[in-house]
């Protein structure tokens, strides 16, 4: 299933949702010798479901985080560098949890997210933050994401409208890594909001639909009745009432056979396929305008971290 992977957040929680969202998406590779002839138009980029972290996101994220470092240093406050993390249970498996192996090590991940839970309490920004004056956190918050948001708008695929500050550091390191502030926080924003929306055109598709009532009728049968998947998750994951350790991979492993047996995983997968084509040519331009900044703030960000050029 689609993967994607989420940095463990710092202090400046506002910054950090930022530079997550921006940076863990995947790049395209730049048409090669066989580009389209002229006048044939390509097909779309197909990145709305890819979410894997590849090593030019981590180059990006990186170079970026390098960039707002530096950029809060000059003005006084101290913020560390963290890493592009792992994959989130929720973003392995979308639809369905359907690798066995990972059911058997992990369950539905509930040590995976408690693990992540310690890290974030851990993290220096934060107790930096934390230890700030009242005065000196709001200056550093100022100094992060700007004065208020105001200066960047974009209208979201879904509806409604998201608003940022061209201001402040985040903005500056993005400026610097990307060139066109704006035209990269339209792009990316809207390229990052298709994934939610491709997700919920799978799942109210007939076709899945059809093998979901399958996978119930399966789950039945070996004495769990989850109308979902995403159900079964939520009963695994419960921070009120979590199941215990054993019962918890016990029942992501039934989610795996019947995944199998009822075709559920291979629909997921065929129709997440489908929709995100759908989409990508729907909302061609901001892949594309996307993908180009992406492309060109490569060599920027191994200059940032003084990485030699790639030949």
């Amino acid at each position: 299933m689609p993967r994607n992977s989420h940095a463990r957040r710092p202090l400046l929680a506002a910054a950090a949702a930022v530079a997550c969202t921006t940076i863990a998406l995947s790049v395209t590779a730049l048409p090669g010798p066989g580009r389209p002839s002229a006048g044939e138009r390509p097909p779309p980029p197909r990145l709305i479901g890819t979410t894997v972290a590849t090593a030019d996101d981590r180059l990006l994220h990186d170079a970026e985080q390098r960039l707002l470092r530096d950029c809060m240093g000059r003005h006084g406050f101290t913020y560390r560098v963290f890493p592009l993390g792992d994959e989130t249970e929720s973003t392995l498996f979308p639809y369905v949890v359907d690798d066995a192996g990972w059911a058997l090590r992990h369950g539905y991940g509930a040590g995976l997210r408690r693990q992540r839970e310690a890290l974030a309490k851990s993290d220096p920004n934060r107790a930096y933050f934390a230890a700030l004056p009242t005065y000196r956190k709001a200056a550093a918050l100022v100094t992060a994401n700007g004065p208020s948001p105001d200066g960047l708008t974009v209208r979201l695929p879904g509806g409604g409208t998201m608003r940022r500050s061209d201001r402040g550091c985040v903005a500056e390191a993005q400026h610097q890594l990307y060139g066109d502030l704006g035209a990269w926080f339209r792009s990316s924003t809207r390229v990052g909001t298709l994934r939610q929306i491709l997700r919920s055109r799978v799942v109210a598709d007939s076709g899945y639909q059809q093998s979901l009532g399958v996978w119930r009728r399966c789950m039945g049968r070996v004495g769990y009745a989850f109308a979902t998947p995403a159900a079964a998750r939520a009963a695994a994951l419960s921070p009120v009432r979590p199941l215990p350790e054993d019962h918890e991979i016990r029942l992501a492993l039934a989610e795996v056979r019947c995944a199998a047996e009822s075709g559920l995983s291979r629909t997921a997968r065929r129709l997440d396929a489908h929709h995100d084509r759908l989409l990508a040519e729907e909302y061609r331009a901001d892949l594309e305008t996307r993908d180009r900044l992406t492309a060109a703030a490569l060599p920027r960000a191994r200059r940032i971290l003084g990485d030699p050029p790639q030949a």
